[in-house]
Order: structure tokens, then C-alpha cells, then sequence
């Protein structure tokens, strides 16, 4: 009896202490409440991960698996816990054609019915030149399989077609943007200078769909002079507004965020805005673009990106606008650091969250769009981070590397 007194007495003590350890470790590191946990297969070298949510709760994991000269997307469902749902799958029905890098990783959406919409790039060869082309990959049964792939772009000749993104409007239709050089008549050889990329501006084209994804509307041009590398964004309001962002260059090679809207399905597209003047000259690209994100409840338009201007602090930015892309708010200063990548953005029923990761440590941080506060770490040796709100938790995979070895990664954060 008094040894069972005594362990009664010592759970009770441990319990006491274990949850002042708790309420001591909240604000710090106790937003770190599930995992993380390796979702690529053991041994394989994979990159570039993307998320996106379904209306059921659940959501998915696309990334890129990398072997030698070969390529294929992978695509993964997790339930509204974290659990994932079956084995990842190929989304590329023809092995090792795909391709991918750190600025230019697949496009994942997710349709109100719950039809999954994969846009990646393969690489094309014709007549001595290469290039890649952008396809639209469709699963209709929850990510299990993938029937189809269409390709977007329509010029006939190899080029660069990528740094893509992909949005689904409440009514169906899919649209898709992407950084072309048809136009670009010599383009110029990729190179860096100070670690930037250097190549030839490219324009940025725009299609959808209406048809579930089995064909594409004929491109159109929505810009001119834009930033070569770094990632387009797209995002789609409740009452269909349509917003496209990407760096544009400026006459004196200024790189600034611009946005433009279409009110009428992406047929026609108002004057680009430009989001902040952060007077940033660089003679290269960056490789960090935009992430836009819509409130529902307001239909205020969200952006995040990274700038490095003259005579400003190095660091991720937000700004809002009002008025469908219009006019924005003055930046605000999320949190002041050199960002690798481009940051990404969610959004959930009452909150928006901005992921990034660090140059300097390879550290994923996150902060809270429109509260006072600082970057919280999620994980360390954690790239290219993106987030995604499932049931108001937020879930966020990476690349984890061990040596030359990649692996995706995803933790729960709070």
C-alpha cells in the first residue's frame, strides 16, 4: 500500500512538473507539435515540395524526386491530422521526364469538388534546341491516380517555359501562369554574377481551362520585361477576381513585385501595379518572387515577398490592398534577414502565415500576417519551406539535407 501510495504521490510531482515545463516552453518552442517526419522515400534524392489543401480536411504534398539526369513529381495525401493517406504517387506518367529546381518547383491545386491539378515542366528537345513545356497533370479520385496530362503552353518551338503557378476559381476554371521566352529572339546564356542568376527578361503568359483541365485556352500575354527567375503567383477571390503577381524589371533594372487583376475569367487583365518601391537594383535575378493570398471573408489581397534595396533592411515584406489590386498598403517589415527562395503564403479561417528559410542558417521561420510579434523557428536545416492550413493547423513541409542527400520533411506547427 505505501509503495502504491508512493508512486501515486511521484506521478503526481512528474505531471506538476511536466506541465510547467509546458506553460514555461509555449512561446518558444512549443509551437513545434507534430513531427517532423520524413514523407519521401528513404534514399532518394527529393526536392522542391509544394502543399495545398482539400474542403474535406485533408491535404497534399507534391515534390520532386531527382535521379541523375532524370526527374519525376511526386504527389502524396495526408489526412486533416497529418497522417499520410496510401503511398506517394508519380504524377509525370512518363518516368524521369520531368524537371524541376530550387526557384521553379511544381504548382498544386486543389478544385472545390476535390479534383487534384499538378502543373510541372518536362524537358524538350527539337532541331538541335532545348527547352521545357508546361503540363497540367488531373487526378479526379483524391490523388491516387493520374489519367492525363495536357500541355499548356502553345508555341510549337522549344524554350524556356516555367516558373509557373496554378489557381482554382470557386466555379472550376483553372488557370495557370507562367515566365516565357517565345519572344525573346536571342536569349541570352544563364549565367551568375554575386550569386544572382543572369538571363534575358521573359514575358509572362496566362491560359485557363474550363473544361476540367482536358484543354486550354489559347495563351495570352499578361506582361513584359519580367525578372526571368523568380516564381510567378496566382490567386483567385470568392467572387472570381483573378490576381497575377511576379518582379517586374524597371527601366534602371529596379526589381519590384507587381500585381494585376482580371475581373472577366483572365480574358482581360488591369494595368500592373507596382506593390512597394523598395528600391532595389540588382543586375540579376534574385530567384525569390511573390506569394499572394485572398481573404475570404474581406476579399483583401495579401502579398509576401522578399526585397534587399538600397538603404533598406534586407527582409520579408507584406502588403495589402483594397481595392482589387489597385493601390496597397505601405510594406511592413515581417522580419529582417536574407531570405533564400521565394516565401511562401497561407491562409487559413483567421489566420495568414507567412514560411520562409533563412540564407544564412537554413532555418524555416514563420510569422503571422497583421500581429505584433517576431519570426518563430519551425525546424532547423529546413529549406525551401511551404505551408498549408488544414482545419485551422498549420503543417508545413521542407527539405531536410543530410550531406548531398535531400529528403521532404513535415511538421505540424502552432
Amino acid at each position: 500500500m505505501k509503495r502504491t501510495s508512493s508512486l501515486i504521490i511521484l506521478a503526481v510531482i512528474l505531471c506538476i512538473t511536466g506541465c510547467k515545463h509546458f506553460s514555461s516552453t509555449r512561446g518558444a518552442e512549443a509551437h513545434k507539435a507534430f513531427g517532423p517526419v520524413q514523407i519521401s522515400a528513404p534514399g532518394v534524392d527529393a526536392a522542391e515540395p509544394v502543399t495545398a489543401a482539400a474542403g474535406d480536411g485533408s491535404f497534399y504534398v507534391a515534390w520532386v524526386n531527382h535521379e541523375a539526369k532524370q526527374a519525376d513529381v511526386m504527389l502524396a495525401r495526408f489526412n486533416q491530422d497529418g497522417a499520410m493517406q496510401g503511398s506517394p504517387i508519380r504524377v509525370n506518367r512518363q518516368q524521369g521526364v520531368a524537371t524541376a529546381w530550387r526557384g521553379d518547383q511544381p504548382s498544386i491545386a486543389v478544385a472545390p469538388e476535390g479534383a487534384v491539378y499538378v502543373l510541372w515542366t518536362a524537358r524538350v528537345e527539337a532541331g538541335g534546341k532545348q527547352g521545357t513545356d508546361v503540363y497540367l497533370s488531373v487526378s479526379n479520385d483524391r490523388g491516387q491516380s493520374f489519367a492525363s496530362e495536357v500541355k499548356v503552353n502553345d508555341d510549337k518551338a522549344p524554350g524556356a517555359h516555367g516558373m509557373h503557378s496554378l489557381a482554382v476559381a470557386t466555379d472550376g476554371r483553372i488557370y495557370a501562369a507562367w515566365l516565357d521566352e517565345r519572344n525573346v529572339h536571342t536569349p541570352k546564356p544563364s549565367t551568375k554574377a554575386d550569386g544572382h542568376h543572369m538571363e534575358s527578361n521573359r514575358d509572362l503568359y496566362l491560359s485557363y481551362s474550363t473544361d476540367g483541365g482536358r484543354t486550354f485556352s489559347a495563351n495570352q500575354k499578361v506582361a513584359s520585361e519580367v525578372c526571368p527567375c523568380c516564381k510567378t503567383a496566382l490567386a483567385v477571390s470568392v467572387d472570381g477576381t483573378l490576381y497575377a503577381g511576379w518582379r517586374q524589371v524597371l527601366p534602371g533594372s529596379f526589381r519590384h513585385i507587381a500585381v494585376a487583376s482580371s475581373t472577366d475569367g483572365g480574358t482581360n487583365f488591369s494595368k500592373p501595379a507596382i506593390v512597394s518601391d523598395d528600391h532595389w537594383v540588382l543586375q540579376g535575378c534574385p530567384v525569390s518572387g511573390p506569394s499572394l493570398s485572398v481573404d475570404r471573408a474581406s476579399g483583401s489581397l495579401k502579398v509576401v515577398w522578399y526585397a534587399a534595396g538600397e538603404g533598406n533592411a534586407p527582409g520579408i515584406y507584406f502588403a495589402e490592398s483594397k481595392d482589387k489590386g489597385h493601390s496597397f498598403t505601405p510594406r511592413q517589415l515581417l522580419s529582417q534577414e536574407t531570405v533564400r527562395g521565394t516565401p511562401a503564403l497561407t491562409t487559413g479561417q483567421n489566420n495568414a502565415i507567412a514560411v520562409w528559410q533563412t540564407a544564412d542558417t537554413a532555418e524555416t521561420k514563420m510569422r503571422q500576417l497583421g500581429n505584433a510579434g517576431t519570426a518563430l523557428s519551425v525546424a532547423a536545416n529546413a529549406e525551401l519551406p511551404a505551408g498549408i492550413f488544414s482545419n485551422e493547423k498549420l503543417f508545413v513541409a521542407y527539405i531536410g539535407k543530410e550531406k548531398e542527400k535531400r529528403s521532404i520533411w513535415l511538421i505540424r506547427a502552432e
